[in-house]
């Protein structure tokens, strides 16, 4: 299958007066053409400076891409300037933010905003990219889109921004989507419109979508690989269809356990012990070893790899899937 995107053992880190974070350290991981990538993980354990890091847009000066590839239909991009980066973003590789409150401008109206992205890199006129606009926000279910498109960011609730955001990240049919907690501040049945429309779009384009979230419902109905992170890594990788039958990771694990469906009736729901350590003193050896339950001496020394499990399934656990 064409790639359309590959990170190789990505470093992002966090240079801060405390020390330095390591919020991604060492990350591998690909989407092809017309495939979803699921990226599943506590808060805080480096998903979303993930997807910053492939748009190079990882807060400076602090934040730096330190080390690794990122190649995004065939061009390595930390080598591009940044007036490079600018064709890149919007037109070749989209994203759909996590919080919609801060990421649109609050003294342009909404309508101006699309009307920008969609002029900038297609060339179309006023007129035609506001037709392009309405369209978009029509598609993603907002009522009266005309009348919304002169409306401001304050003027429009959260689910409402939410939607603005997934217009604009739609609306120029990206070869590679982004979506960070896409469907957050949305009700449920919006919530199924927008994950129709995502497919709908990657059927027409053959879009490759890196999907991040925490609803695992989600993940199973929307993925065809599946990526678990934790503390700065990939710890269990592979298709969806293998993760959801056998997942191998004792995280992995834990996050299935917490489901609120795996629970019965009146009892507590199952939580994984502890959180998740500081990017700035990760432990070493295994950094689950400090939560998980079935770790042995070498979990506290010695940093398990990605090995194969099953076809196309890889975990890191020296208990699981290593010699443990």
């Amino acid at each position: 299958m064409e790639e359309v995107v590959r990170l190789e053992d990505l470093r992002t880190y966090f240079f801060t007066d405390e020390g330095v974070a390591r919020a991604v350290d060492g990350v591998s991981l690909s989407v092809a053409k017309g495939r979803t990538l699921g990226l599943v993980g506590e808060s805080g354990c480096g998903k979303s400076i993930t997807a910053l890091s492939i748009l190079r847009l990882v807060p400076e000066p602090q934040g730096r891409i330190v080390d690794g590839r990122i190649t995004l239909a065939g061009r390595e991009i930390r080598t591009l300037s940044e007036i490079e980066m600018r064709g890149i973003r919007g037109k070749l590789a989209s994203m759909i933010f996590q919080e919609p409150m801060t990421s649109l401008n609050p003294v342009f109206t909404i309508g101006s905003q699309i009307m920008e992205a969609v002029r900038i890199h297609t060339g179309m006129g006023r007129r035609e990219a506001g037709e392009v606009a309405i369209e978009y926000l029509e598609k993603v279910g907002i009522p009266a889109p005309r009348q919304r498109m002169s409306q401001y960011p304050h003027e429009l609730s959260g689910g409402m921004k939410q939607r603005v955001m997934i217009a604009m990240a739609l609306c120029l049919r990206p070869a590679l989507l982004i979506a960070d907690e896409p469907t957050t501040a949305l009700d449920v049945t919006i919530q199924a419109g927008i994950l129709k429309l995502m497919k709908d779009m990657q059927k027409e384009t053959g879009a490759a979508v890196l999907l991040i979230t925490h609803d695992l419902g989600i993940i199973a109905e929307m993925t065809d690989e599946v990526a678990v992170m934790y503390a700065g890594k990939i710890v269990e990788y592979g298709p969806c269809e293998s993760i959801f039958a056998s997942f191998c990771h004792p995280y992995t694990e834990g996050l299935f356990k917490s489901l609120p469906g795996r629970t019965a009736r009146g009892q507590k729901l199952y939580t994984i012990a502890g959180t998740v350590p500081s990017a700035l003193m990760f432990p070493p050896g295994c950094r689950f070893h400090t939560r998980c339950l079935l770790a042995i001496g070498r979990c506290t020394f010695d940093e398990p790899p990605l090995v194969a499990v099953a076809d196309g399934h890889r975990a890191a656990c020296w208990v699981r899937a290593g010699e443990g």
